[in-house]
C-alpha cells in the first residue's frame, strides 16, 4: 500500500528527508551518522494500517484524537534491537520515543523507562507489521564509534563524560526534532554561508564616526582595536574584562564579526542578563546595519512559546523560533532554559548554538546556583559545537577557578590595559551611607538634595515594590524636574521610549531623576551626575557606578555614588541579592575608607568579595535540588543529568544488576531547573502598536506571517512569575489568543509610567 506521512507527502520521503537534514545539523557535533539513522527510525511506527486509517480520518475532518495510535515507540524498539551497547541504545531509544513531546528520565522507580513503556504498549505496537513494511539496516559500529569518540574527547578535556553525553543526547534530539518539523512544514533550511564582510564594513563606518580626542575616547578606541585584532585568534573561550564605560558592546561585536569571518562561523549570539541591555544592544545593531536589521537579527527575550494545546499542528509548532538568524539577541534565562529543558519546543534550537560566536554580556550576573551548569554547557558548545565564547564584564567572577571550571583558552584576555589606562576610568567615588536604613521619603529627599545641587540623579533599588514606593515619594515632593521610572514590569518598547527620553533630557543638561531596579545598572549607556544605590553585592554596586559620570562629563572631580540601606527591605525571595548585600557589608567593615578607594583598592575589595560571596558558595554551584535536615546536599541537577547516583543505586536494588546505560534524569532535571525561581512566562501587554499586531495575528492563517507577527510582538511582552500569571488568569486580567499567547487587559497596564500594575488601574489615581 501507499503509506503517507501527511497529506501530499509519502512517508518514505519524509523519513529520508528528515534523516538527511538531521545528519546535516549533527555533523558539526561528530554524530552525523547517529542522527541519520535516528531520523530513519523516528516515524517507523507510521507504517501500520492503524496509523494510516487515523491519518485518513484526520484529513477528512473526522474525530481523530492526537496520540491514539502509537508511532514513535516502534522506532525506539528497532534501535534497542539493533544496538547492543546500552549507553548508545539509551540515547537513540529516548530520542526516537519522545520526539513529539519531551525527553523522559532513563531510569524511573528502579526500571528502564523505555523497557517499561515497550512492555506496557506491546500489543499496540504491531511491530511485525511495521518491520515487514520498513526495516532499514542500522550500522551499529558506525553509531557506537561516534558516541565513544565523544566520550574519549570528554575524558581528554577533563569533562564529565556522563554529563557531556546527556548534552549530546539533547543535541541529537534537537537535530531530529528540528529536521522533522522543518520537513513537515516544507521549510527549506538555509545552507548559505554567512557573509560577514558587509556587516564588518557597516560597523567600521559606524566606528569612524566617533571622535577620538579625550583620554577616555582614546582608551575606548584602544580596547576596540585590540578586540578587532583578536578576531583572528583560534576558536576558544575568552574573557573581555573592561571597566564600566569602556565600550564592551561595540568592541565585542567587532571581535565577533572578525572572528566569524575568519573561521566561517554561522551566527553571533548575544546572551544578556537584563532586558534593558538587550533593548539597547538591539538598538545599537539596528543603527549599524540599518534597513537590513530584520533580515539579519532576531531578538528572543520573552518566552512566547505556543500555549499548550492538544492539536497536532506542525505549522503551529513552527511559530517557535529556530534560532537560525545571523545575529541573535537573547537572555541568560532563554539560553540556559533551552539547554536544561527536556521539551521539544525549547530544545529544537539547541543545535543552532553550534558554529557560533557566543557573547555573554555582564557575566557577573550569572546566578551562583547555575555556575557549573553554565560552565559545562559552554565547554560543550566549544569542544563539540565548534563555537567560540566570550565572557564580558567589568567584574569577572573567575568561572575558571571553581570545581568543574570553564576551560579558558591560553592567553584568554582579549584586551590588556595598563594601570595608566585604568586610571582614566576613575570617575566616581563611593560613599557608604547605609549605617541607618532610610524610608522612601528620606531617599526621595536625598535625591532632591542632589538635584538641587544641579546633579541629575539615578536611584537604583533592589525590588520593584521599593522602586514604586520611592517613585511615589519623589512625586509627592514635587521636585519639579524630568522624572522617569524603569522596571521589568514595562515591556521593551515602553522601556526603550523611557530611556530615549532620559537620554534626550540628560543630553540637554536638564535636571533629571530616574528611579529604577537593577535592570539599568549594567550595560545601559546612560550617565548621571549622582547615583543612589540600595546596598547589594559589591559587583552590582560597581556596575551601578558605571552609570555615574560615565563619559567624564565632570572631569574636575569624581562624582558621588551613594550606597544606602532601605528601611523594611524585603529580600526573602531574592536570596542572591540578600547574600551579596551581607558580604558587601563585611567587605566595607574590613576595608574601611570606602570613599578613598582607587582602582587598585576596588580590585582588592572585589577579590575579597568574591572570596566571601562567590567561592564560599561552591557547594551551591551544582544547582542544589534537595538538602538534608542538617544542610547536607542530597541531590543536585548536575548529578541528576550526569551519573545520577540515586537512580542507578535504585536500579541495582530493583534488578540485582549494575546499571550500564545512560543514567540521565532528563525530566526530573528539567522540572527542577529555573534560572529565576518560580519560572516566568511572557504575556503581551496593550502598549503602543501591540493591539494592531494582535488583531493581525488573529485574522491571518499563513504560518510564516504568524511567525513574523510573533517576532514583532516580542517587544510588547512582560515576563511574569507563574504565581502572578495564575492570579491574572483567575482575575480575568489575561486571555489566550488563538491558543498561542497570553494578552493582558487594558486596565492592568499603565502606558505612561508604571507598566504592569499590581492591581487594576483606577483612572483617577493616574491623572
Amino acid at each position: 500500500m501507499e503509506y503517507l506521512a501527511r497529506e501530499n507527502q509519502l512517508l518514505i520521503a519524509h523519513i529520508e528527508n528528515t534523516a538527511k537534514i538531521a545528519k546535516e545539523f549533527a555533523d558539526v557535533f561528530g554524530i552525523g551518522n547517529t542522527a541519520y539513522f535516528t531520523g530513519l527510525l523516528h516515524d517507523q511506527g507510521k507504517f501500520t494500517i492503524d496509523f494510516q486509517h487515523y491519518l485518513s480520518r484526520s484529513l477528512r475532518g473526522e474525530n481523530a484524537r492526537r496520540g491514539e495510535v502509537i508511532h514513535a515507540l516502534q522506532g525506539a524498539k528497532s534501535a534497542l534491537d539493533a544496538i547492543t551497547d546500552p549507553v548508545v541504545s539509551d540515547i537513540m531509544g529516548a530520542v526516537i520515543a519522545t520526539h513529539h513531546n519531551e525527553l523522559y528520565d532513563i531510569i524511573a522507580e528502579g526500571e528502564r523507562t523505555l523497557t517499561k513503556k515497550l512492555h506496557i504498549n506491546e500489543k499496540n505496537l504491531h511491530y511485525e507489521e511495521v518491520i515487514s513494511a520498513f526495516h532499514p539496516e542500522i550500522k551499529e559500529e558506525t553509531i557506537t564509534a561516534e558516541i565513544y569518540n565523544a566520550c574519549k574527547i570528554s575524558c581528554s578535556k577533563n569533562l564529565d563524560p556522563f554529563f557531556m553525553l546527556h548534552l549530546m543526547t539533547k543535541v541529537l534530539y534537537s537535530c531530529l526534532v528540528d529536521a522533522d518539523r522543518c520537513d513537515a512544514a516544507g521549510l527549506l533550511v538555509d545552507k548559505k554561508e554567512s557573509d560577514w564582510s558587509h556587516l564588518i564594513q557597516q560597523l567600521e563606518a559606524y566606528l569612524d564616526g566617533f571622535t577620538k580626542t579625550t583620554d577616555l575616547d582614546l582608551i575606548r578606541n584602544k580596547i576596540s582595536m585590540q578586540c578587532k585584532e583578536s578576531g583572528s585568534r583560534p576558536k576558544g573561550i575568552y574573557t573581555l574584562s573592561v571597566p564600566t564605560g569602556g565600550g564592551k558592546t561595540l568592541s565585542s561585536l567587532r571581535f565577533a564579526l572578525e572572528h566569524a569571518k575568519t573561521h566561517g562561523l554561522k551566527r553571533i549570539i548575544y546572551v544578556i542578563p537584563y532586558l534593558s541591555i538587550l533593548d539597547q544592544t538591539a538598538d545599537t545593531i539596528r543603527d549599524i546595519i540599518g534597513n537590513e536589521y530584520d533580515q539579519y537579527v532576531l531578538e528572543h527575550h520573552s518566552d512566547i512559546d505556543p500555549v499548550e494545546s492538544d492539536e497536532e499542528d506542525e505549522h503551529r509548532k513552527l511559530l517557535t523560533s529556530r534560532w537560525d538568524s545571523r545575529i541573535i539577541l537573547t537572555t541568560m534565562v532563554q539560553f540556559l532554559e533551552t539547554i536544561y529543558s527536556n521539551k521539544a519546543s525549547k530544545l529544537r534550537k539547541f543545535h543552532n548554538m553550534s558554529e557560533a560566536v557566543l557573547i555573554f554580556d555582564e557575566i557577573q550576573a550569572l546566578p551562583v546556583k547555575c555556575v557549573r551548569l553554565f560552565n559545562n554547557a559552554v565547554n560543550f558548545l566549544h569542544v563539540f559545537g565548534n563555537s567560540t565564547a566570550v565572557l564580558c564584564t567589568a567584574t569577572q567572577p573567575h568561572l575558571n577557578k571553581v570545581k568543574r571550571p570553564i576551560i579558558l583558552s591560553d592567553n584568554h584576555p582579549l584586551v590588556t590595559l595598563t594601570r595608566s589606562d585604568q586610571k582614566v576610568f576613575e570617575r566616581v567615588r563611593l560613599e557608604d551611607r547605609s549605617q541607618s536604613p532610610m524610608s522612601y521619603v528620606q531617599i526621595a529627599e536625598l535625591a532632591k538634595a542632589q538635584l538641587d545641587a544641579g546633579k541629575s540623579t539615578l536611584i537604583i533599588l533592589n525590588t520593584k515594590g521599593d522602586a514604586r514606593g520611592v517613585y511615589k515619594a519623589c512625586k509627592s515632593l514635587d521636585i519639579g524636574v524630568e522624572q522617569a521610572f524603569l522596571t521589568t514590569d514595562m515591556c521593551p518598547a515602553h522601556r526603550i521610549r523611557v530611556l530615549d527620553k532620559l537620554k534626550e533630557s540628560l543630553k540637554s543638561q536638564k535636571p533629571t531623576l530616574c528611579v529604577a531596579t537593577q535592570l539599568i545598572e549594567a550595560g545601559v549607556n546612560i550617565s548621571f551626575g549622582c547615583v543612589i544605590r540600595a546596598k547589594a553585592g559589591l559587583d552590582s554596586i560597581i556596575q551601578a557606578a558605571g552609570r555615574c559620570n560615565r563619559n567624564n562629563e565632570w572631569p574636575e572631580e569624581p562624582q558621588a555614588v551613594l550606597i544606602i540601606d532601605v528601611e523594611d527591605e524585603k529580600l526573602s525571595r531574592l536570596p542572591e541579592i540578600y547574600e551579596g548585600k551581607m558580604q558587601t557589608s563585611r567587605v566595607f567593615r574590613e576595608k574601611n575608607n570606602v570613599d578613598k578607594w582607587d582602582a587598585e583598592a576596588i580590585e582588592s575589595a572585589l577579590k575579597l568579595f568574591n572570596d566571601y560571596y562567590f567561592f564560599a558558595r561552591e557547594n551551591e554551584m551544582d544547582y542544589v535540588v534537595e538538602k538534608s535536615k542538617d544542610g547536607i546536599v542530597v541531590s543536585t541537577i548536575f548529578d541528576l543529568l550526569g551519573s545520577n547516583r540515586a537512580a542507578t543505586c535504585a536500579f541495582q536494588q530493583h534488578t540485582g544488576m549494575q546499571f550500564r546505560g545512560l543514567p540521565a534524569a532528563f525530566k526530573t532535571g528539567s522540572d527542577a531547573f529555573s534560572v529565576i525561581e518560580g519560572g516566568q512566562t511572557g504575556i503581551i501587554v496593550p502598549y503602543d502598536k501591540a493591539m494592531e499586531y494582535v488583531g493581525e495575528f488573529a485574522t491571518t492563517f499563513n504560518p510564516l506571517k504568524k511567525a513574523k507577527i510573533l517576532k514583532s510582538l516580542q517587544k510588547y511582552t512582560v515576563n511574569v512569575y507563574s504565581s502572578k500569571l495564575s492570579g491574572l488568569l483567575r482575575d480575568g486580567a489575561v486571555k489566550i489568543i488563538d491558543n498561542v499567547f497570553y494578552l493582558l487587559s487594558n486596565n492592568w497596564y499603565d502606558p505612561e509610567k508604571l507598566g504592569l500594575l499590581p492591581e487594576p488601574r483606577l483612572e483617577f489615581l493616574y491623572k
